[in-house]
């Protein structure tokens, strides 16, 4: 694959001769090869995992490895938890660097793992599912793995999914259905009819929480539901941010923030550091397009006490031919063991049971799982909990979240930070009225270009 550069990485290059080789199996044979330590020790020694995520302990990581430790005394599992921002992932980065103890560990999206791929920081698995005998498409479905080189690396564990919560008592107040499938036209005239008041009594009629900001992360989901895997870029190398779902896109966003009124202004949402989910869960926001993460806030009526039943709505379509209807959805929490652990073998011994049966007891915090096998009824009532019917539309629920959709698998990640950057600056001078949408997708047409091409 194309090799991808960015500044840490570029230290493994520097680290290789004190380190003695950053790749260490990463790039070489996928059969799975022996190890050194405990692994390899004599009968009743004990293999110690080190095993790194950036789910807190408390929401289902503890208890998954004391599940596994109570039941495998001749391999014990240690979780280290570190944070899924920027600085998390250059701890985890510096860890694998500087050959610390990381026996696995979760990433939480393909272009960070496509460079730990290049780095060599990650072990080819084909050899290990091979020996197994693991089925891949049996247990995660045909397309749920992305090879880099022809070989696979990681497993996904989870499916993340996004959804439009609805306040049903507004929906019903409004005459309005839960929508089963919608486009974006649709969805602005529910947000203008949901909308009501003024002031500070204001309740808006939309929350696309991209006002934290994260504008990028719901263009991608937005723009993905037309143009499929790898919507940032022409097969020619350039980007293509001139292909007509940009722009429509950011006419969006704007005609709901400036004309209709029906969402939260973005200088407004980040001079007041708005929440979505409280927003919502205040009956301030009548629809919010969100994902899992957010059931336990609303499961959580001691913090958010409500009485109104959310119902659920995929996301819009740019048009009525968009064919990617997940939208944001798609697999998620790549599980990778390090190309430089010494215990790899019991590393993947412990991966076949956490991507499987193993990650259960995260479920209730919302992650639902990638495994096919998993019991639909009963990850519905770990996510949703005890009477679910009080606060949820479990129908909808049921609809939305095991909708057999296509989820768009992206291949491609050259320059994506600085793609990312570019699309938040331009994209909040759109939505600020600094600049027309137009001249926006323009710049960043223009911008991302002299990235890709060098020109």
């Amino acid at each position: 694959m194309k090799k991808i550069t960015i500044s840490l990485f570029s230290l493994c290059l520097i680290l290789t001769l004190a380190l003695t080789g950053c790749s260490g199996g990463g790039n070489g044979a996928s059969a799975p090869s022996g190890s050194s330590g405990a692994e390899s020790g004599g009968k009743g020694s004990v293999v110690k995992l080190k095993f790194w995520g950036a789910v807190p302990e408390e929401s289902g990581p503890k208890q998954a490895v004391d599940n596994w430790n109570k039941a495998n005394p001749d391999i014990q599992v240690e979780y280290v938890r570190f944070v899924n921002d920027e600085s998390g992932n250059t701890k985890l980065e510096t860890a694998l660097l500087a050959g610390d103890q990381v026996d696995l560990f979760i990433n939480y999206r393909m272009d960070k793992l496509a460079k730990r791929i290049d780095a060599g920081m990650v072990e080819p698995l084909d050899g290990y599912i091979e020996q197994s005998g693991f089925d891949v498409a049996d247990n995660f479905g045909e397309n749920s793995i992305t090879k880099f080189g022809d070989k696979t690396y990681y497993i996904p564990a989870i499916i993340l999914n996004d959804f439009v919560t609805l306040n049903k008592s507004f929906l019903d107040e409004a005459g309005l259905p839960i929508a089963e499938e919608w486009t974006w036209d649709e969805y602005m005239d529910y947000a203008a009819a949901l909308t009501k008041g003024e002031g500070a009594d204001k309740r808006w009629g939309s929350y696309t929480d991209l006002l934290q900001p994260k504008i990028f992360e719901y263009l991608d989901k937005a723009v993905k539901t037309e143009l499929g895997p790898d919507a940032f870029y022409k097969e020619d190398g350039s980007s293509n941010f001139d292909d007509p779902a940009f722009k429509r896109y950011f006419d969006i966003m704007y005609n709901l923030e400036k004309t209709l009124k029906a969402q939260p202004p973005i200088a407004e949402a980040k001079a007041t550091k708005m929440e979505g989910i409280q927003l919502y869960l205040t009956n301030k926001v009548a629809m919010h397009w969100i994902g899992t993460a957010s059931l336990r806030n609303i499961k959580n009526t001691t913090d958010y006490p409500h009485d109104f039943i959310t119902a659920f709505a995929p996301p819009p379509k740019l048009t009525e031919n968009s064919k990617y209807l997940g939208g944001g959805t798609g697999y998620l929490d790549f599980t990778t063991i390090n190309a430089r652990s010494e215990n790899k073998e019991a590393a993947w011994k412990f991966m076949q049971w956490y991507v499987t049966e193993g990650n259960e007891p995260l479920i209730a915090g919302g992650r639902v799982p990638a495994w096919k096998k998993a019991d639909k009824d009963k990850v519905a009532s770990l996510i949703l909990g005890d009477n679910p019917e009080q606060l949820f539309d479990v129908e909808s629920f049921k609809r939305v979240v095991f909708a057999d959709v296509e989820y768009v698998r992206d291949t491609k990640f050259d320059h994506l930070a600085e793609i990312q950057k570019i699309v938040e600056e331009e994209g909040e001078r759109v939505l600020i009225g600094e600049k027309p949408t137009e001249d926006a997708v323009k710049s960043m047409k223009e911008r991302a270009d002299k990235l890709l091409l060098g020109s």
